[in-house]
């Protein structure tokens, strides 16, 4: 075995793993610069941090359970009339998220609520947050099943170690009794623990309606809002207006 792969093994063991796949190409860099002793062991470490940090948000975003990818700098204010450019830099600076302040973003579909929503996940993943994204019905499915699906489980652990949860499209669709205090009990344990943003087509007004009971609505809607920023984005729909047409491309 050759110094390279002697290097290389020992790399492995002691879990250096950029510098045992791209070995070959730090030498070349070092010779290319003509690095000195000093300086070929800083850039090693240096590498390795940068590639130790560029895996762990790789897995952060992977984890948090995005359904897509958008990012803050597609989201168009000049659309988006609810939000003024002040108001956008201060959410992306998401010093929110340490002050475990929540975000409602209410309105009519296609008007940007769940792209804002997955921009702002996807900015705090990659500052180091841990994030979680989920629809609500999919979060009324996971906590039903939580105690008898492994995967379910896995998943509401993640939920509850997370510094950010998002939950899209709240209000949607109906829910039961049993559910509503699921996801009441969830709330109340996330409170002052982790920052929340809600996306729904509803209003404070109309949560009754879908929970189904005053009482619990109410209850939610208090823990919610005891730090929280409600963002009402009404206007026209985004995809609408921006929609695609194969035949009119073609004609």
């Amino acid at each position: 075995m050759d110094k390279t792969q002697t290097i290389k093994a020992s790399a492995q063991t002691l879990g250096l793993t950029h510098t045992k796949i791209s070995l070959d190409e730090i030498l070349h860099t070092a010779q290319e610069n003509d690095y000195s002793h000093l300086d070929l062991i800083g850039y090693i470490l240096d590498c390795e941090i940068t590639y130790r940090q560029d895996k762990a948000r790789e897995k952060r975003i992977k984890e948090a359970g995005f359904p897509y990818p958008k990012y803050l700098k597609d989201f168009d204010l000049s659309f988006c009339k609810a939000i003024s450019k002040k108001q956008f830099k201060q959410l992306s600076e998401l010093a929110w998220i340490d002050g475990i302040y929540n975000l409602i973003l209410s309105g009519p579909p296609g008007v940007g609520k769940t792209h804002l929503a997955i921009g702002l996940g996807y900015q705090a993943c990659e500052e180091g947050y841990k994030v979680s994204y989920t629809t609500m019905q999919s979060l009324i499915k996971t906590l039903r099943t939580e105690e008898i699906d492994r995967h379910a489980g896995v998943k509401m652990r993640r939920i509850r170690a997370s510094n950010l949860l998002i939950i899209d499209e709240v209000g949607y669709l109906p829910i039961n009794a049993t559910e509503g205090n699921m996801f009441f009990q969830l709330i109340s344990e996330l409170q002052e623990r982790t920052a929340i943003i809600i996306t729904t087509n509803k209003g404070f007004e109309e949560w009754t309606e879908f929970l189904g009971d005053a009482a619990l609505a109410t209850a939610i809607l208090d823990r919610l809002a005891y730090q929280c920023d409600k963002i009402p984005m009404n206007g026209k729909s985004y995809r609408l207006e921006n929609r695609k047409s194969f035949l009119e491309e073609m004609a």
